[in-house]
């Protein structure tokens, strides 16, 4: 990798399922430097997650396995295997606790930072997952988004107004950034509200979004015919999303470092 991914605090990570490799962007302009690529320890990554220190997690469905490479690195230095099944949805809080959804196991595992073994199982059918400020978890759970406190295996549904949650994030204000798979569009739903505050059409056939530590911008990677495109929409006002990768090159994993890492 070279040496411009090491200290690159605006890369964006875009992962390719069928090459099982993660290509690292600049986030600079349109089609900015390629700053690098991993392969090693992938095996088809379904999503993936940068936290606060700049390590990029993957979960590999191929495998069942999630691994994690620190900044600038290209061999992972943590490889989790035990509980993991049919791995897909992947957060990672503040204090590198990680969670990852299991959709051939309908469950949820959560592993403490550094930690192979789960320390908490939620039975759920989840495949996105995010985390507010306060380190509650948050799981798309078709119809809808359930809520789960810091270390509870029992979630309470928001009832928000969606057709088909998909991925999703949550902003310093507790407000969730939601993709509804049956528009295609992003909805923000303001804490406590279940109608979202806005819609934005987004066009193609998006799968995943990241959200930047500064709240400032979406990623998005979204299917545009035969290859995906990366992007990108001002937060929280922004009309609609811009081109910012159409190199044909990645699929629908998504982050960016830094990422929206929230937690206490």
């Amino acid at each position: 990798m070279s040496p411009e991914a090491k200290t690159d605090k605006n890369a964006i990570y875009w992962g390719n399922y069928d090459t099982s490799t993660i290509t690292i962007y600049s986030a600079k302009g349109v089609n900015g430097k390629e700053l690098g690529q991993i392969s090693t320890g992938l095996n088809n990554p379904e999503r993936l997650f940068v936290d606060k220190d700049g390590s990029v997690y993957a979960t590999n469905i191929g495998n069942n396995t999630v691994t994690a490479y620190k900044a600038g690195a290209t061999t992972p230095f943590l490889t989790i295997s035990t509980g993991i099944d049919g791995p897909t949805g992947l957060t990672v809080d503040a204090a590198g606790t990680v969670y990852v959804a299991n959709v051939d196991s309908d469950t949820i595992t959560e592993y403490p930072k550094g930690k192979t073994s789960p320390s908490i199982t939620i039975d759920a059918a989840a495949e996105y997952l995010a985390t507010d400020a306060n380190d509650n978890l948050y799981a798309a759970e078709y119809p809808s988004i359930e809520k789960y406190a810091k270390g509870s295996t029992s979630g309470t549904s928001l009832a928000l107004a969606l057709g088909s949650p998909g991925a999703l994030e949550v902003d310093t204000n507790g407000t969730i950034i939601v993709l509804d798979e049956s528009n295609n569009d992003l909805d923000y739903f303001p804490a406590g509200k279940t109608s979202p505050s806005k819609q934005i059409a987004v066009g193609g056939f998006p799968f995943g979004i990241a959200l930047s530590k500064n709240n400032k911008q979406i990623y998005i990677s979204n299917s545009e015919g035969s290859y995906f495109i990366v992007q990108t929409l001002s937060y929280p006002n922004g009309k609609a999303p811009k081109t910012k990768l159409s190199t044909n090159v990645g699929g629908w994993p998504i982050s960016v470092n830094p990422n929206n890492v929230l937690g206490k």
